[in-house]
């Protein structure tokens, strides 16, 4: 039973340490797969779906993972182009969605670092 716990309690901690992760919506296409260098996006891809509902979709997606959304920037509404941050504990990420055309909205997500203070 102890190692049990042992073996439990260094899978948490090696949970807690890796790179935030998402499970996109099952409608994502993917486009790109994860950058080595951790400097540009971690996916980016299209939904078959208008900007509005792929948003919804990804919406639900990230909350059933346990994501809360914290803020919304809408920073282009002729384009419809905006960005999300989401939180999960410490972790942050950033989704950005765009508008391809009327039935087919593009998507990206990353990590955002922790700012240092000094």
């Amino acid at each position: 039973m102890k190692l049990f716990f042992t073996f439990l309690y260094a899978f948490c901690l090696a949970g807690a340490a890796a790179a935030a992760e998402i499970r996109l919506p099952a409608e994502s296409q993917l486009s790109a797969e994860e950058s080595a260098d951790g400097k540009t996006w971690r996916q980016c891809g299209t939904l078959p779906l208008a900007y509005t509902a792929a948003k919804r979709n990804f919406d639900l997606s990230l909350r059933k993972q346990g994501w809360t959304r914290l803020k919304t920037v809408e920073y282009d509404r002729i384009q419809w182009k905006s960005l999300e941050v989401w939180g999960k504990g410490k972790e942050r990420i950033l989704l950005q969605f765009w508008r391809e055309d009327v039935s087919l909205t593009g998507f990206a997500w990353g990590t955002l670092k922790e700012e240092k203070k000094s």
